[in-house]
């Protein structure tokens, strides 16, 4: 077969769907007939207004006013009912992204958003592009802006949103469940005792690993009084991203209070897969990408402030199946936990159920699916409505 060249568009709208789109260029580096392969976000090829509306308005509206996100993502969830409004907007500020495609030249582009890919789409109807599409769902929803007119294949993470593409006139031939594309460190190749050596924690106490992003604009004070409700003895691992105040703000105050449980702070870290690894519980905001590692780990999900929406559905899964907990209140967070920590038959089934789920290798999946089947002509959907 001759080598193909591979172009990976994602948007950074929050991080997951970059994410992905870094985990499918890494599968495209391992594969040999991947002449080349590229990975980019299309938000860098677009207006400084454009990039903001989608991005920073975006951030803006799940941290402030959810309320309003969830009634947007309500009332555009319906199918082949996009805005003329919103198709012209595309078209004004895309011109850039257009140039970048045409320059790589790709046989084979795969799209971790839906922007990127209804753009996409459209170039290859209008004839100005040939290759194929393929589209990779990045939650355990397929909301309707995901449709696109013209495209090669879909890739989901569970059988249920393929019965619902294939409802809304995508045939189903062309939806894989192949899982939502995570890192290879992922799936980790290191023991837990060689972990817990290199980072010099002790094996005998139980991680439970927070991501602190889950709080949104909680203060540091705040997120301490929740986990001092947790009353097994535990290392909790507190990680802050790109928020150094609040990285600050935490170190200072467990240096002042005291608290009756061990802590460890970090800021942003390219170590979360060795975190995970050696976690016994994950706090933290059901993403779709978060979700995907916890249950590559086999890491019972404690769920707390899920964004309205796309979260929400990622939520129902985890706990339809019986590979997290969702607490009734903040407050309620340290006893969800110590559920987890306190019972061990409870914490395996969990674990047990976490990684039946797990699809560690969707990035490859996909990536050879589209190769193999690169003969394929792009296929339009029915569009029942």
């Amino acid at each position: 077969m001759e080598k193909k060249r591979v172009l990976i568009i994602s948007a950074s709208v929050g991080s997951g769907h970059v994410r992905a789109g870094q985990a499918l260029e890494e599968a495209c580096r391992e594969h040999p007939l991947v002449a080349e392969a590229l990975h980019i976000d299309a938000l860098e090829y677009s207006s400084f207004m454009f990039r903001n509306i989608y991005s920073k308005g975006y951030l803006q509206a799940v941290r402030y006013v959810p309320e309003i996100w969830a009634w947007a993502f309500e009332n555009l969830d319906k199918p082949w009912k996009k805005t003329q409004f919103g198709i012209d907007m595309q078209k004004a500020h895309a011109q850039p992204l257009v140039k970048k495609i045409d320059s790589f030249a790709p046989d084979i582009i795969i799209c971790t958003h839906f922007t990127p890919a209804d753009i996409v789409s459209r170039l290859i109807m209008q004839d100005r592009l040939h290759a194929n599409l393929g589209i990779v769902v990045t939650d355990f929803y397929v909301h309707a802006l995901w449709l696109t007119d013209l495209f090669t294949r879909y890739f989901v993470p569970k059988a249920e949103n393929r019965i619902l593409l294939n409802k809304y006139g995508v045939p189903m031939d062309r939806i894989n469940v192949s899982g939502i594309p995570i890192m290879n460190a992922f799936s980790h190749t290191s023991t837990k005792e060689e972990l817990f050596r290199t980072y010099n924690f002790d094996p005998e106490v139980p991680i439970v690993l927070l991501s602190a992003g889950m709080f949104g604009i909680m203060p540091a004070k705040d997120i301490l009084r929740i986990l001092e409700n947790i009353q097994t003895k535990c290392h909790i691992i507190i990680v802050c991203g790109k928020s150094e105040s609040l990285r600050k703000q935490l170190v200072k105050l467990v240096d002042e209070i005291k608290p009756h449980n061990q802590y460890t702070i970090v800021g942003f870290t390219n170590a979360m897969h060795d975190y995970l690894a050696m976690a016994k519980v994950f706090i933290g905001k059901p993403g779709g990408l978060a979700t995907s590692e916890c249950l590559a780990a086999g890491v019972p999900m404690v769920i707390w402030n899920p964004i309205p929406g796309q979260e929400t559905y990622n939520a129902y899964f985890v706990l339809e199946n019986g590979a997290g907990l969702l607490p009734d209140n903040a407050l309620t967070i340290g006893y969800k936990v110590d559920m987890i920590l306190q019972d061990a038959e409870l914490y395996e089934q969990m674990r047990a159920n976490a990684l039946s789920l797990a699809q560690p290798k969707a990035a490859q999946t996909i990536i050879e699916t589209m190769l193999i089947n690169d003969e394929e002509a792009p296929v339009k959907a029915f569009k029942k409505k």
